[in-house]
């Protein structure tokens, strides 16, 4: 619309009279001493320059007060100008006009000068800030944000997108402005170092406000190299969006932390099914699983590893998956695992090492075994369970495929040398039974819930090499 407010036809006759070519003292255009016919060039900085100065209080005020733009246009070149003449150099200017190339000429003056009403026209009704920035990003949870804080909201109950979010105002008012539409808003952000930059789009209509959140994808390889947290900087920057141009009117950082991999720290509260994000520490893809599932094929019959088949030497299919689980017990077992507490690594959380670091490193605390023997088992094709109970954690698995019927393994008994599964066996399932008559999974102190579930929902393995 703007630039039709810029006829090009006026540009030889009304922009001419004040602009300074490159001239000597009497008028003569060039270094080479010829007329000012030969000069195909235009000073462009100098013209731009004369605009700017002409540009006064007077023509500012009319541009807010005045709904057209068309107004301004007018002021500018009828009044303004008029005192601005400079007859030593109009010849040559006029000269070098009529060989210039209008077009481009036309773009570049529009880019110079022009931009800069027009983008102050657009953004005077518009602002922004900052409405939520967390102060601690878990690299674990990092890529989940968007499923974990999905339809999140605060303890007024607004909602509150995760990461960070970007409140947009539109202060136009319908009533006394004509003028008054909708606008659309680009919001561009980073967190430096670990995200490339995430974009998100909206309009903003008058007398109303519009949340921005954008949707970051992880490095995973900047996450995995973290040995400590690590203080960053959310970039943030909102553009009004008008006639093809990115019109900046809003630039914040914030800061933040970003936590290695290997912390189940604090979210926020109320987090729908906070626990089943803990899954990300079960990862049946890892290096290491191919040989142990080759492993406990050595033991079963017929060197061969079934899942919810029965074999000819059993009974039903119930009494094969306990022969496998018996198998995945002892081939665990022999990897020397102790229970050890591992060092901290300077979070709020707990540090909690994935499956294949802890074959690495031979030591894990009790929900690392669970989340080994989970990975194992999620490898073989079992339905798998994780249970909380206070200050401790076993795994579950359906004896049947689909059934309701659950068995328990107490997977810290994997650190005692002379422990078999079926002390494992009944140890959990005296465990899950005594939680269950104090009521504890009706209260919440304790948990349960199906590995399967947390992967329909998008809770994926992290990939830790």
């Amino acid at each position: 619309m703007l630039k039709k407010l810029f006829p090009k036809l006026a540009i030889a006759s009304a922009l001419a009279i004040s602009l300074s070519a490159c001239t000597g003292a009497d008028g003569i255009d060039g270094a080479d001493g010829k007329d000012g016919k030969d000069a195909a060039e235009v000073n462009v900085d100098s013209l731009a320059n004369v605009l700017r100065k002409e540009i006064t209080g007077t023509l500012w005020d009319s541009l807010y007060a005045e709904p057209y733009v068309d107004t301004v246009y007018n002021i500018l070149f009828d009044n303004a100008f008029a005192t601005a003449w400079m007859d030593s150099v109009r010849d040559a200017l006029l000269d070098s006009l009529k060989l210039a190339d209008y077009d481009s000429l036309y773009e570049k003056l529009y880019d110079s000068v022009y931009a800069d009403i027009y983008s102050r026209t657009v953004t005077r009704t518009l602002d922004a800030w900052v409405h939520f920035a967390k102060e601690d990003i878990y690299g674990a949870y990092a890529n989940l944000y968007p499923i974990m804080y999905a339809d999140y909201k605060n303890s007024n109950g607004d909602p509150l997108p995760v990461p960070v979010s970007v409140k947009v105002r539109h202060t136009c008012d319908r009533s006394t402005s004509q003028s008054c539409r909708w606008k659309k808003i680009m919001l561009k952000s980073w967190v430096e170092g670990f995200t490339d930059t995430a974009v998100v789009t909206g309009n903003v209509n008058p007398d109303d406000q519009l949340s921005l959140a954008p949707k970051y994808t992880f490095d995973n390889d900047a996450l995995i190299a973290l040995k400590a947290p690590k203080a960053t900087q959310i970039q943030l920057r909102a553009y009004a969006l008008e006639n093809d141009h990115e019109i900046l009117f809003f630039s914040a950082s914030e800061p933040t932390t970003v936590h290695p991999m290997q912390v189940n720290g604090a979210e926020l509260v109320n987090v729908k099914n906070r626990r089943w994000f803990e899954a990300v520490w079960i990862t049946p893809g890892m290096d290491s699983i191919a040989t142990i599932l080759d492993e406990i094929a050595s033991l079963l019959p017929n060197k061969t590893l079934k899942v919810y088949q029965r074999y000819s030497e059993d009974e039903s299919i119930a009494e094969s998956s306990m022969r496998v689980m018996d198998a995945v017990f002892k081939v665990l077992q022999k990897k020397g695992i102790k229970y050890i507490e591992n060092d901290g690594i300077g979070s709020i959380g707990q540090k909690i090492n994935y499956p294949v670091e802890v074959l690495r490193s031979k030591q894990a605390v009790c929900n690392e075994f669970s989340f080994l023997v989970a990975s194992v088992l999620e490898a073989i094709g079992f339905d798998v369970y994780i249970v909380n109970i206070p200050s401790h954690m076993f795994v579950g698995w359906s004896i049947e495929e689909g059934s309701a019927d659950i068995g328990f393994i107490e997977t810290t008994m994997l650190a005692h040398d002379n422990a078999t599964f079926a002390n494992a066996f009944t140890s959990a399932v005296t465990e899950f039974a005594e939680q269950q008559e104090a009521g504890n999974f009706e209260n919440g102190k304790s948990s349960i819930f199906s590995l399967a579930d947390a992967r329909v929902l998008g809770i994926t393995p992290n990939d830790i090499p």
